[in-house]
């Protein structure tokens, strides 16, 4: 896709954030990073079309937290949601929020980029 929109990349571990957001730009994804999701609530204005990869396990507001709050103010965007540990609950919430998809930690370069190309084929190209 040429000029894709960015990817809100909003991870703890700074590592794997700048890691992402590297892979990402290497294959002509733009990207914008957050250490938290209370950080990307303070910049994020709800009007900017994007896609999050966001982790679920974070201090503070968890991903899912940060996904149920854009609902409530009515600025949900687009989500893959990636993690290192998996419980029934955490499933269970995910279930609600429909996620454009699911990663566990590691995960590879494809499995993401076929998720982003899922969502790309999606949007009407014609209203951007």
């Amino acid at each position: 896709m040429t000029n894709p929109p960015p990817v809100f990349i909003i991870e703890d571990e700074e590592a794997v954030r700048t890691s992402l957001a590297r892979l990402l730009r290497a294959i002509g994804v733009p990207t914008r990073t957050f250490p938290s999701a209370e950080s990307f609530l303070e910049t994020y204005g709800g009007n900017e079309e994007a896609c999050l990869l966001v982790d679920i396990r974070m201090p503070g507001m968890s991903g899912l937290d940060l996904m149920e709050e854009l609902h409530r103010r009515q600025t949900a965007l687009p989500a893959i949601v990636m993690t290192g540990h998996t419980d029934a609950q955490s499933l269970h919430r995910l279930d609600a929020l429909q996620p454009l998809g699911f990663l566990e930690k590691p995960f590879s370069v494809g499995e993401l980029k076929a998720i982003l190309e899922t969502w790309w084929s999606t949007l009407d190209r014609g209203n951007r």
